[in-house]
């Protein structure tokens, strides 16, 4: 493939690209979370009285807390339906229910069977709470009986893995919706208002020194500061920072939380491991991390660019008009030696410029006007829009896809397999970029993966000067391709994802996998830089037992579960892969495609047999999680070398650690402050 070239100014096409449909997304309008209510009918008595967001960063991993209270102003008992966009890469795990003033944890069972358990409850009038996923788009949480003149509460509790781009983490609190669902539009409105308190707190511990956090959009609102040893009875060389939001007298749960931190430039190339392996178990977990430092040099030559824009129906209103204003200052940037062509898609396809044209004055003005007349509506045909971007390509120049979408694919083919074999028979690097929440991740993701490109998430919440500087420097630069993990020693088994696919410049690469046998093994990545293969190598030691991070069991079986389901939205639905992903989400608790949560009194688990797996999970990871609390933060670094996993690799050229000086002289120019405590 051609995907190692580009041109120095089509970058800085790109690049403005990615801000004016950041700034889209920011303008745009949205569902949000919240509580479903039927539209054209009785008005809910139900409401939102208070949210509170307990969030915990530690070494790779977060674990997200939303502890939510209902309360009914009504006279009758009534259900509550809460919705929240999915967060990426999201394990939901727990669901507590208060009955009697007693905390139970839900247990996970097939989906239809979990919503049959619900109903029985609901129809007996016993306290019941259900947890299920709707594909890509939302978790939905039914509750019953929020009793009459009465308050009940219900939590929440997931673990994701974060990664570090260009030295950079981000955790994003998913609120705000997509509006891309329009069978869940027509029927059912949403109250996103919280009647009390909102409150989100976040405790970030880091082994690697941090530069900086910040919380975009809440400047004058954040309580930021960095504790001192004392306050966490910490010792050593560990960072921890502690953000608030407060709002105590009503809110709306309509926008993302964005929270960024900075690693120091210090921070070196490195390998962690986090193991966990209980006393007596024959199989431990753990959670690799390869940061690469290795140099890739900046790609200077030409290619042609195709724009493949999104104008369905939920493009419209304040998107529309910014993707307009948008797309004039892009062409007005280009140089008369690029070309491009520009093509948008609702309920067809349409090629705006009718094939690449020259960024001549001339040709420049004649696309202003006919982007000025782009309106939206109408269904999304994304295959049609693809289809139509991916013809007329010249092979003698490098050819580059910047495809921007917020919807789902409703209009023409939709299988994932469809899709694929667009982007397969093509010599292109496709580039998407996911407006909000609730978008067709899982299929975006695969076709950037397929290609050797990149997907990237964008939220309304976001730094988007700081978002632009990362894709900047992936786009300017050459990446790692077919990289391949491999490990001698460790009996490692049920490594996932099996194929990483292409790793591009400050992208961390995560992966978890299985083991038998403690003790040292070997881990050696190869890949490819401009077509030469180049492999680097590090040693780690498993253990024998490591209790500390039992959540590492639950995000393999998650990792797992979203390569079966890949498989499964690939090439359909089989009784082998069903049976796979029920049996991890019911083997390790997890809310997924087919598996549900079921919350129901004591007493009536018993009666009806119900073994309480999560249970003891739940109690397991507490018991972790206040150990790690009152203890210092742990460097897994497995590398003890000063050049890391790339001892040996070509010379980096880019300053030290994996992010060069020139990027942090940018972000400091992003605003990023924190109020210390001595």
């Amino acid at each position: 493939m051609k995907t190692d070239r580009n041109s120095s100014s089509l970058v800085t096409t790109i690049i403005t690209v990615v801000a004016f449909f950041l700034i889209l997304a920011v303008f745009g309008k949205s569902q949000a979370a919240g509580l479903l209510k039927p539209k054209n009918g009785d008005s809910s008595a139900i409401a939102i009285k208070s949210h509170d967001v307990s969030v915990v960063i530690n070494n790779g991993f977060s674990k997200t807390e939303v502890d939510q209270v209902f309360t009914n102003s009504g006279d009758n008992d009534l259900e509550a339906i809460y919705s929240f966009p999915l967060p990426r890469q999201a394990s939901l795990s727990e669901v507590s229910l208060w009955i009697n003033n007693q905390e139970v944890i839900g247990e996970v069972f097939e989906k239809q069977h979990a919503k049959a358990v619900y109903e029985e409850q609901k129809a007996n009038g016993n306290s019941s709470a259900l947890a299920e996923k709707d594909d890509f788009k939302t978790f939905n949480v039914s509750v019953y009986p929020v009793k009459a003149q009465a308050d009940t509460r219900v939590r929440l509790v997931y673990y994701q893995p974060l990664n570090i781009d260009m030295n950079i983490g981000r955790y994003v609190y998913p609120l705000q919706e997509g509006g891309v669902d329009d069978e869940r539009i027509a029927f059912w409105s949403v109250d996103s208002a919280v009647k009390e308190s909102f409150t989100f707190d976040l405790t970030l511990k880091s082994a690697q020194p941090i530069k900086d956090v910040r919380l975009p959009g809440y400047t004058q609102q954040a309580q930021i500061e960095q504790l001192s040893a004392i306050d966490q009875k910490e010792v050593g060389n560990t960072d921890i920072y502690h953000a608030r939001l407060d709002f105590t007298e009503g809110a709306n749960l309509s926008e993302d939380v964005v929270f960024y931190y900075r690693l120091d430039d210090t921070a070196p190339a490195r390998v962690e491991i986090i193991p966990y392996k209980d006393t007596g178990s024959a199989t431990g977990s753990f959670m690799l991390t390869l940061t690469p430092g290795a140099s890739l040099a900046r790609i200077t030559e030409g290619v042609d660019w195709v724009f493949v824009l999104d104008k369905s129906g939920s493009m419209g209103g304040g998107k529309i008009q910014t993707l307009i204003e948008g797309v004039s200052k892009v062409i007005g940037k280009m140089s008369p030696a690029d070309r491009f062509r520009i093509v948008t898609f609702n309920k067809s396809a349409d090629d705006l410029t009718r094939g690449f044209i020259t960024a001549t004055p001339e040709n420049v003005q004649n696309a202003l006007s006919t982007v000025n007349g782009i309106t939206a509506g109408g269904g999304t045909a994304l295959h049609a829009g693809l289809k139509l971007g991916l013809k007329k390509m010249d092979d003698e120049r490098t050819t580059a896809m910047v495809l921007v979408t917020d919807g789902v694919a409703n209009i023409g083919p939709t299988r994932h397999a469809d899709f694929l074999q667009l982007v397969d028979a093509q010599d292109i690097r496709l580039f998407t970029f996911v407006i909000g929440n609730s978008s067709n991740r899982p299929l975006l993701d695969n076709l950037a993966k397929a290609s050797g490109g990149f997907a990237m998430d964008i939220s309304p919440g976001d730094d988007i000067y700081g978002r632009i500087l990362q894709a900047k420097s992936k786009v300017l630069h050459e990446a790692f391709h077919d990289v391949e993990v491999t490990f001698s020693g460790g009996k490692i088994d049920e490594l996932t994802p099996a194929s990483p696919g292409t790793l591009f410049r400050g992208q961390q690469l995560v992966m978890f996998g299985k083991y038998t046998k403690p003790g040292p093994v070997t881990i050696s990545m190869k890949a490819k830089i401009s077509g030469a293969e180049h492999e680097w190598t590090s040693t780690a030691i498993l253990p024998e037992t490591d209790t500390d991070n039992p959540e590492i069991e639950r995000l393999w079986a998650l990792s797992a579960i979203d390569e079966i389901m890949e498989e499964i939205r690939l090439h359909g639905e089989t009784e082998k892969n069903r049976n796979e992903v029920i049996q991890l989400g019911t083997e390790y608790s997890l809310v997924t495609d087919y598996t549900s949560m079921v919350v129901l009194d004591e007493q009536e688990m018993e009666r009806l047999g119900i073994q309480r797996p999560n249970s003891k999970r739940v109690s397991q990871e507490r018991t972790a999680q206040e150990k790690r609390e009152a203890s210092p933060v742990k460097s897994y670094r497995t590398d003890n070398d000063s050049s890391g996993m790339f001892k040996g690799a070509p010379s980096p050229g880019i300053g030290s650690g994996p992010v060069g000086p020139w990027l942090l002289i940018l972000l400091a120019g992003c605003g990023w402050l924190v109020r210390r405590k001595s």
